[in-house]
């Protein structure tokens, strides 16, 4: 397993948090200027790293619908696609590698592999995922247990409020905890952007969230937070006392065969757990098809089929265009297909166009990466699943 220690002031617009509240996101700038060289669907490669291959027909999936949606990202319609997977049955069907040469951000990681990806936050499903394990393994009581209480090494706490007892477990995996926090609103840069002025000013990153002042009455208002999501891998590494990175790979990574995770760490050490993971397209798909199967992996029950449950379940309603609602760190959204037809999803999402899509009703998995980074382009693949993927599925 892969680990760096990074300067987060450096992966700031990197590991920058994904999210927005209008569905003017989901627009796309299209490129009139095709290439020449059409598209041809090829069975993906076995390459034994856990995956069966088919071809589409073998599962009832048109190419042609696909076939249009390469030839649309190849001549630009739709930019910096850098990957696309899809996996139904368990099988892997579909598979386009894009990209074609690393870039800065696979600098920072010293990554070579031009399949593996920053995850950006798709990393906060993982640390979803981690606490239900933590809760599985009766390290952990319930998600109902009080934040604050894994914190006892920190003697005091700035701008203290009987409100910040009441924050739960729960709170913090909903975005509902109460704090005073805005990352939406402002550039990165703005001294009124949250995120941004956690990493100038706060080497402690969770320190620095459970300082904060109070803005509402926990479980009550919804306010996406990147370090929230750290915190909650902070509480995850108190209770297993041990490593956040060891418990994943102990316990999620190898049981499911993702062999190359690299993770990025906050400047005092704490796995970043609100963006900070890389991984291949193959694997992100792993553990999409982990929540698909309920938790359950080549029959060994991973994560308890409650906790995959209760994740999965809107806790919070809104309409953002990418998503009408929100889990525990997971995003769901019922896609609306011009034949009518509806489709119930749940994803994992990244800034720059990260999406693991779960379909249940279909027993499909989507994969997207991209490179969209602090742009709108970044929820392409909304569009994508709507115009070209969900159709090809007979």
């Amino acid at each position: 397993m892969k680990i760096f220690r990074l300067s987060y002031f450096l992966l700031l617009l990197h590991l920058a948090s994904c999210g927005g509240s209008s569905a003017e996101k989901n627009k796309v700038v299209v490129n009139e200027t095709p290439i020449i060289e059409a598209y041809t669907y090829q069975l993906p490669a076995d390459l034994s790293d856990g995956w069966q291959v088919a071809h589409l027909d073998d599962f009832d999936i048109s190419a042609q619908p696909l076939i249009q949606m390469m030839d649309d990202i190849n001549n630009k319609t739709y930019k910096n696609i850098d990957s696309v997977l899809i996996i139904r049955n368990n099988t892997l069907v579909f598979e386009a590698q894009i990209r074609e040469s690393l870039n800065s951000y696979d600098d920072y990681v010293n990554n070579t592999d031009i399949a593996i990806h920053s995850l950006q936050s798709v990393s906060k499903s993982f640390a979803s995922a981690l606490v239900g394990i933590a809760i599985d393994q009766h390290l952990i009581n319930s998600e109902e247990n009080n934040l604050y209480d894994f914190f006892h090494q920190y003697n005091d706490f700035d701008n203290w409020d009987d409100k910040k007892s009441q924050i739960t477990l729960k709170n913090v995996l909903t975005m509902r905890h109460g704090w005073q926090w805005d990352e939406w609103s402002h550039g990165y840069s703005d001294s009124r952007n949250s995120l941004g002025e956690i990493y100038r000013h706060s080497p402690d990153h969770v320190k620095g969230l459970l300082d904060l002042p109070m803005a509402s009455t926990p479980g009550s208002t919804y306010s996406y937070s990147t370090i929230a999501s750290v915190a909650l891998g902070a509480a995850v590494e108190t209770s297993v006392q041990m490593q956040l990175e060891d418990f994943a790979e102990q316990y999620l990574f190898e049981p499911i065969g993702i062999t190359t995770a690299i993770w990025a760490f906050t400047p005092v050490g704490r796995a970043h757990t609100g963006g900070g993971l890389w991984l291949g397209q193959r694997d992100m798909a792993k553990f999409g098809q982990l929540y698909l199967n309920k938790g359950r992996w080549d029959g060994q029950q991973i994560i308890s089929e409650d906790w995959i449950n209760r994740s999965t379940k809107r806790h919070v309603l809104f309409d953002y265009g990418h998503s009408d609602g929100y889990g525990y760190q997971w995003w769901m959204k019922e896609f609306k297909l011009e034949n009518g037809t509806t489709i119930d999803s749940f994803s994992a999402q990244g800034n720059g166009g990260q999406f693991i899509y779960v379909l249940p009703t279909l027993n499909a998995v989507v994969v997207f990466t991209g490179g969209n980074y602090n742009s709108q382009l970044l929820y392409q693949p909304v569009e994508l699943m709507t115009k070209y993927v969900l159709p090809a599925f007979n």
